[in-house]
């Protein structure tokens, strides 16, 4: 029997990849980059996902009337770019909640031993069911957003330093400023695989809601962030979210930041494997893909298998932390942007 998908269920999903570390990295780097001008990229990002989603074909155009330009749109995100940013997403955010557990909470608890069972917790979930899934993805978000609320208001209504100096910060804005505030707000037009039935005017409305509520924190941490942080320490460190934390709380903070860190990073890759599982058994409803034994609508166990065993199979080869992961993480979420625009280039066939 599916699982009803309330406003609170969709969003718990659809703000999953905005609470990962590497989220946090990403928009971290960003305020430092150009201070509290970052205000603009975000704003030009919002502005282009409402678009997209005021625009998009769909949750209204059958599969047989797809444009070219959308066809090639979803095999580039469905074949490339989804599968690219779960892989390596997954083997970044799982290493790095080993490392802060390690260093947080259990010192003699190995790192990637940590690392290892999160990714085994996720692969029981994924293969628990939608409805072990979905509660899960509930608990896993609501922990990360009440640890990053907690800080955000810590810090705004803390000692804090000159903002106004922050705010002076000589910078230019360019194309590389807009693309990561794109970036910063992915994850939302995932509905199309998470709540396929869902009617066009209801679809929209949980879109909406889900990027200006992620624009909203953004704005909200990441203003706060730049009140405790100089921005050449920000933009110049791989744990801007880190640095904050400790800045505005102390030990206390660096303690609340590692449980951000690792639910954000549970809800993250649940929600990329999720999607993923989802997007093969699409595939093969519609006859895109041949039916594969593992991929059954009823219970599918391949996709997070697979996606499990190409993410352990990373972390033991030790290309966590690499500039190759990085490359591939990026490049597979420009990909994913890329095959938005391409939704809407061409009328249909």
């Amino acid at each position: 029997m599916a699982i009803p998908l309330n406003l609170l269920m969709t969003l718990a999903w659809l703000l999953g990849l905005l609470l990962s570390p590497e989220a946090l990295a990403l928009q971290g780097n960003l305020a430092g980059r150009y201070g509290l001008a970052f205000l603009m990229p975000l704003v030009g990002a919002l502005m282009l996902h409402g678009m997209n989603i005021f625009m998009e074909s769909f949750l209204i155009v059958p599969t047989h009337q797809k444009t070219v330009f959308a066809s090639f749109g979803a095999s580039l995100r469905s074949l490339i770019a989804l599968p690219a940013v779960a892989v390596s997403l997954a083997t970044a955010a799982l290493v790095t909640s080993g490392f802060v557990f390690n260093e947080t909470f259990v010192y003699w608890f190995p790192n990637f031993g940590f690392a290892a069972l999160l990714l085994a917790v996720l692969l029981a979930l994924n293969l628990a069911g939608p409805r072990i899934a979905t509660i899960a993805q509930i608990l896993m978000t609501a922990t990360a957003l009440i640890g990053l609320t907690v800080l955000t208001l810590a810090g705004a209504f803390g000692d804090q330093t000159d903002v106004a100096a922050v705010s002076t910060v000589d910078v230019q804005l360019d194309i590389k400023g807009f693309a990561l505030g794109a970036v910063a707000l992915l994850g939302y037009d995932l509905i199309r695989y998470l709540a396929a039935d869902l009617d066009r005017r209801r679809a929209q409305h949980y879109m909406f809601i889900a990027i200006l509520f992620g624009g909203l924190l953004v704005w909200a941490w990441n203003s706060t962030v730049l009140a405790h942080v100089s921005t050449t320490r920000l933009a110049d460190t791989s744990i801007p979210h880190i640095l904050a934390a400790k800045a505005v709380m102390g030990p206390n903070g660096r303690i609340l930041m590692g449980l951000v860190v690792i639910a954000g990073s549970l809800a993250a890759v649940n929600l990329l494997f999720r999607t993923v599982t989802l997007m093969m058994v699409g595939l093969v409803k519609n006859g895109a893909m041949p039916a594969t034994v593992g991929v059954a609508p009823s219970r599918p166990w391949l996709p997070p298998v697979v996606l499990s065993g190409l993410t352990g199979l990373l972390m033991t080869a030790g290309f966590a932390g690499s500039d190759w992961l990085d490359i591939t993480l990026r490049a597979g979420l420009i990909l994913w942007l890329v095959s938005l625009g391409l939704d809407h280039l061409s009328p249909p066939l």
